[in-house]
């Protein structure tokens, strides 16, 4: 395969044309399928605190990683354990096996790029690491402009993407996307009572400390695997690893208590109202799961406030009707 300077160079003219993190990762795996032998490419994301410690993010096959999981795990083991990339030959079926690591922001490696071909010359490895290195540098860049500029946390324009993300893993990974079926990713909405009352006593600085405070807050009370949200004003989003119904519910109801425990200077008494649902392959999309935990958020206000509200409860107790919508029309 023949491979010209302008074929790279267009490669990184549509890597550097993507805005989202999900869609740079679908145009890297174009870009090397196009100018590598590789057939197959994955990108998966990386964490040793969570099971599965390898997440896929992009794929260019949907059932590769559950059909050749323990050969590519292992490549990808190697691969994080030196720190740097990793061939291998399969003599199963003849195929090179190449994973490339993907470095963040405190140079600790978040993903792995893994490609399978039939042969892989030395400099066709280099063009993968070069493509992969531009890929890492750029994610860097993206990643800042997925944050909150007041809190640090994640923003709106994010939310429904790592939901999306997360049900495409259930079709490409199933179950093993969990190590346990009664284990459940959680999405939970939470705002601030009467948040309003405190802007306008006190001001919009003062609102913006209370702000940071209960940000400080949520990054303690949650793990690191979660995904933490602020989905605009005083309301936040977390997205929880998968966990048992009261696993989860212990750390919610502690972070709850932990807000009203604070001391907050002259806005006194701070409290919060949640909302929370589990998402499972069942769920259609983003819009869809986040609507339920909206539902339950607007019972938890309905029922006093200062509380969390399961949606699944809800509907078991008849308070709430199970109803799916039909399009993606936004819901909160």
């Amino acid at each position: 395969m023949t491979v010209t300077s302008i074929d790279v160079l267009d490669s990184v003219v549509d890597i550097t044309a993507q805005t989202e993190s999900d869609t740079i990762s679908e145009s890297l795996i174009t870009t090397i399928l196009q100018l590598t032998p590789a057939n197959q490419v994955l990108v998966l994301d990386y964490n040793p605190e969570t099971n599965p410690e390898f997440m896929v993010v992009a794929c260019s096959d949907i059932f590769l990683y559950e059909e050749e999981k323990d050969a590519i795990e292992r490549v990808l083991h190697n691969c994080v354990t030196i720190g740097d990339n990793v061939v291998e030959f399969s003599s199963a079926d003849n195929q090179s096996l190449l994973a490339v690591p993907i470095k963040g922001e405190n140079d600790d490696i978040n993903a792995v790029v893994f490609c399978k071909c039939d042969q892989l010359k030395g400099d066709e490895v280099q063009l993968v690491e070069g493509l992969a290195k531009i890929y890492e540098n750029y994610q860097k860049i993206i990643s800042a402009s997925e944050r909150d500029g007041l809190t640090g946390l994640y923003n709106r324009k994010l939310l429904t993407t790592k939901i999306d993300l997360l049900l495409d893993r259930f079709l490409i990974q199933g179950n093993s996307i969990t190590d346990d079926p009664s284990h459940h990713h959680w999405v939970c909405i939470f705002d601030i009572d009467h948040f309003k009352k405190v802007n306008d006593a006190l001001g919009h600085v003062f609102g913006d400390e209370v702000i940071l405070l209960i940000t400080s807050m949520m990054k303690k009370a949650f793990d690191d695997e979660d995904l933490l949200f602020r989905y605009g004003g005083d309301e936040f989003v977390v997205i929880m690893h998968p966990q048992s119904r009261e696993d989860m519910e212990v750390t919610v109801r502690s972070f709850i208590k932990t807000v009203n425990e604070r001391d907050y200077g002259q806005a006194k008494d701070v409290s919060i109202s949640m909302g929370a649902a589990s998402i499972s392959d069942q769920e259609l999309n983003a819009i869809t799961v986040l609507g339920f935990a909206d539902q339950a958020l607007y019972k938890a206000k309905q029922n006093g406030r200062n509380q969390v509200a399961f949606y699944e409860d809800l509907i078991a107790s008849g308070e709430l009707q199970s109803l799916v919508p039909e399009d993606d029309v936004e819901l909160f």
